[in-house]
């Protein structure tokens, strides 16, 4: 497996925007047919919302640290989701006698994933760790991987950190991350609107 790939040097502000690899269509963004690209380029169309494969494939995972998780005695990772806090949430929660969390259990191959989202490595550095690790085909893997991955991020397990230039370009709107060797006094404050 590759070591880790280096993050981008650092501009002015949080370098890094936390997303979803998915677009408003729930869907990761595959149109980069020459025709769109010059539509595009006179403005004659907007451009889809969402990242291109590649940008995709660059983009770090990283694990949700507020979430509880636990190994088994055979390796595997579970984790703990909490309960919907919104006033739907306690409602149906109250209703129906909702714990307040639900166990998820990951499989084999889910835990080798979850061990990787430690922000150090990109989707495509995972993508190559299973392939190597499973002997599968990389297609078969960059499709799996790819929905396992929204599939986490949709339940707010995972986000993934990617640069601020790529989401400028893409025209998504995300939460600025801040990096964990920065102290506080390091860390800008965006300009309030």
């Amino acid at each position: 497996m590759e070591g880790p790939k280096a993050r981008p040097p650092r501009a002015s502000g949080p370098p890094f925007h936390l997303t979803s690899l998915l677009n408003r269509n729930h869907q990761m963004r595959t149109d980069n047919k020459p025709l769109d690209r010059i539509m595009i380029s006179l403005h004659l169309k907007k451009p889809q919302g969402g990242l291109t494969r590649e940008q995709a494939m660059a983009a770090w995972p990283i694990r949700n640290p507020s979430l509880k998780t636990h190994e088994s005695d055979d390796g595997l990772i579970g984790v703990e989701l909490p309960r919907r806090k919104d006033w739907m949430g306690g409602v149906l929660g109250f209703m129906f006698s909702v714990p307040e969390t639900k166990p998820v259990a990951l499989d084999e191959v889910g835990t080798f994933v979850w061990n990787l989202c430690d922000g150090d490595h990109t989707v495509n550095d995972i993508a190559v760790a299973l392939s190597k690790e499973y002997k599968l085909n990389r297609r078969e893997v960059e499709v799996s991987l790819t929905q396992f991955l929204q599939t986490l991020g949709k339940r707010g397990m995972i986000a993934f950190a990617i640069p601020r230039e790529v989401a400028e370009a893409a025209g998504i709107e995300g939460e600025s991350l801040k990096l964990p060797e920065e102290s506080d006094e390091e860390q800008e404050q965006p300009p309030e609107e």
